[in-house]
């Protein structure tokens, strides 16, 4: 039980310590805003530099110059738009047997006509200790034979892109533009918290190849971000600002300062920033044409929430092609209209995928009852019982 009382006694400084943070980012601000429109003129010069530089922070790649903005373009009509979402209930050390469950939604558009819509989730019960490997594929001999959350998060991961594929070559119609939408980011860059190189880069190895599977099928692939935290073009600003050679006082460094707080600033409503490349080494695995380029949209204010800047993240191959680029800008935008600032097409996915915490209890009952009927004893810990058992 959460104690109020003494709770509030610690926000006491709460609302002082965050307008003295607001302060310093606003300084910040003003010269990032500074330092962009002085490297408008040497922008070229300033992509050489990145490209060269070790400063020890992700530094954006240009592709022209870091203040572009952009217009959007009308969304096409017919148009198809999937999407994809996964949610799971992890192995519990505190149930035995041993098992785990992916539940993978798919959802496709055909907006401006009669067409019926593709809405469905299917769940994926692994339990066999044969299963469990099958899932894996060529992964056994780098697993136990039991699967770990962090490997059911990078299989459901796979999962989703997967049926994203699948979705959008079921939904496509020849000559209607069509956009496959995920969420989140596709870099992968939470495989690095397994703490296991090899199974780290097998893992990423697949998700690339599942990638290569998109420009091999020519079918736009974009996510979005909702509140980004990256802060990759900031720190090419300090770059320019040559804090990685002449650190400055931490006051004056604009170290901190996320991207979006400056795309604030710079984008009208509906714009997009200049395309920028990411420099994470996780993508050394990724082939060239699909290594991820990126840009930021201001997605205007709606009737109940305010503005937000979002970030797009597209293919190399994607970002190569001008038309492309606008038709993943306009739908992006106006998927973001539809859901009230957040793309309709990822709530309904997400709606459809999550597993919730009565339906999560419901599947251990489901477990226990097949157990009980097989004669066999059911293997839940006391402390497992207690969390799914209603307390008085």
């Amino acid at each position: 039980m959460l104690d109020l009382r003494r709770l509030q006694e610690q926000f006491a400084d709460f609302g002082a310590y965050q307008v003295r943070e607001e302060q310093r980012m606003r300084s910040r601000l003003e010269d990032a805003l500074a330092a962009l429109k002085d490297c408008h003129p040497v922008w070229e010069d300033l992509r050489e530099r990145a490209r060269t530089a070790r400063p020890g922070w992700l530094v954006a790649g240009l592709r022209e110059p870091p203040g572009a903005a952009h217009p959007a373009s009308p969304r096409p009509t017919p148009v198809t738009v999937v999407a994809a979402d996964g949610s799971q209930i992890f192995p519990d050390r505190h149930v035995q047997p041993t098992c785990y469950l992916l539940n993978i939604s798919r959802i496709a558009f055909q907006y401006g006509t009669l067409e019926r819509p593709i809405m469905e989730a299917v769940p994926d019960f692994r339990y066999h200790r044969e299963e469990v490997q099958e899932a894996m594929d060529d992964l056994e001999d780098l697993l136990d034979q039991q699967a770990t959350s962090e490997v059911v998060s990078a299989l459901r991961d796979e999962r989703e892109l997967e049926a994203l594929l699948d979705t959008a070559q079921r939904a496509r119609v020849p000559g209607r533009p069509l956009v496959a939408l995920a969420d989140g980011t596709l870099i992968r860059w939470m495989l690095r918290r397994m703490q296991n190189r090899t199974l780290e880069e097998k893992l990423i190895e697949r998700y690339a190849a599942l990638l290569e599977r998109f420009r091999a099928e020519c079918i736009p692939l974009c996510s979005y971000i909702s509140m980004p935290g990256n802060t990759e073009v900031v720190n090419l600003l300090r770059l320019f600002r040559e804090e990685d050679v002449r650190p400055p006082d931490p006051e004056a460094s604009l170290e901190g300062l996320p991207d979006r707080r400056l795309f604030e600033q710079v984008l009208r409503p509906g714009e997009r920033s200049a395309v920028f490349e990411s420099a994470s080494h996780i993508q050394r695995d990724y082939a060239p044409g699909s290594r991820i380029c990126y840009f930021y949209v201001h997605v205007p204010a709606t009737r109940t929430g305010a503005a937000e800047i979002g970030r797009v993240e597209v293919p190399h191959w994607l970002a190569e092609d001008p038309a492309l680029l606008d038709l993943v800008h306009a739908v992006v935008l106006s998927e973001c209209e539809k859901g009230d600032g957040y793309p309709m097409i990822l709530s309904e996915a997400h709606e459809r995928a999550v597993v919730r915490a009565r339906e999560k209890a419901l599947f251990y009952e489901l477990i226990e009852r097949q157990m009980n009927a097989a004669g066999l004893p059911f293997g839940g810990s006391r402390k497992a019982a207690s969390k799914r058992r209603p307390m008085l």
